[in-house]
């Protein structure tokens, strides 16, 4: 088994060592020093259809089969046959995974959202503990905050949420859709909540026999303790998931 990586920001005399949690996508960790600080909380925010949850099921799945750490996927919005199934076309069986205690799926429906906040975390708390979860995916943030009625409760149940999220102690990626309303009134709060942000997009460009073809990138906008990558980075789906490019790498192509 290979350890993740160790980051020391100053000197080998600096005694506080950044342990680093990689994704093992190709092209991704060279972006952020070798991989997301260890026990942190990173927003993944884009429209439906951008990579967000091929992206971080592709994190937990290397995460199991590479570095043997155990990882949750928590939803208020998919089924684990929906989206252990879409994993299966990439080659990657979460339900071996599952079986192994490597990884589990939680779905939480409306009227189990309450309970799962008066519990501090219940069934969450206590899936992380008995499978020593390393990686945790919420699916997403929007969808959480949409089961709320109001302002107050939603910014209410978001802090909560945010606080049993640091106790869980994993490193955590959280999707967040961009709807209208909803996320551009949170998105500013749900920001300042977390220590990164990678915005998901999607253009249209001309091929070489100019058919116009959907083009899918990546930004880091935030990522704190981290000398990060700044341009656009694009998103290459293969059969085996994700790779990622910096620009310059494909203008040099």
């Amino acid at each position: 088994m290979t350890v993740p990586p160790a980051y020391s920001p100053v000197s080998p005399d600096f005694r506080h060592v950044i342990r680093r949690v990689p994704t093992g996508i190709p092209g991704f960790d060279e972006l952020v020093e070798g991989g997301f600080e260890e026990k942190t909380n990173t927003l993944l925010a884009g429209y439906a259809g951008t990579g967000k949850t091929t992206f971080s099921m592709q994190f937990l799945y290397n995460g199991a089969v590479k570095w043997n750490e155990p990882g949750v996927y928590l939803s208020f919005a998919e089924s684990k046959e929906s989206i252990f199934q879409h994993c299966l076309n990439f080659g990657w069986d979460f339900y071996a995974l599952e079986q192994k205690g490597l990884a589990r799926h939680l779905f939480y429906k409306a009227h189990q959202v309450n309970k799962l906040l008066e519990e501090g975390g219940g069934t969450v708390r206590d899936t992380i503990s008995e499978i020593g979860a390393k990686r945790l995916v919420i699916d997403s943030i929007t969808a959480y905050g949409l089961l709320f009625r109001d302002d107050y409760k939603q910014r209410e149940a978001l802090l909560l949420f945010f606080e049993m999220l640091i106790k869980w102690g994993c490193t955590s990626l959280i999707i967040a859709e961009q709807l209208s309303g909803m996320l551009d009134a949170r998105s500013g709060e749900i920001g300042f909540l977390t220590d990164g942000i990678i915005d998901f997009s999607y253009g249209q460009m001309e091929d070489d026999s100019g058919t116009k073809i959907r083009r899918h990138q990546l930004e880091i906008l935030k990522m704190r303790g981290t000398a990060h990558y700044n341009g656009e980075a694009e998103m290459i789906f293969t059969k085996q998931g994700l790779v990622v490019k910096k620009t310059q790498d494909l203008l040099r192509q």
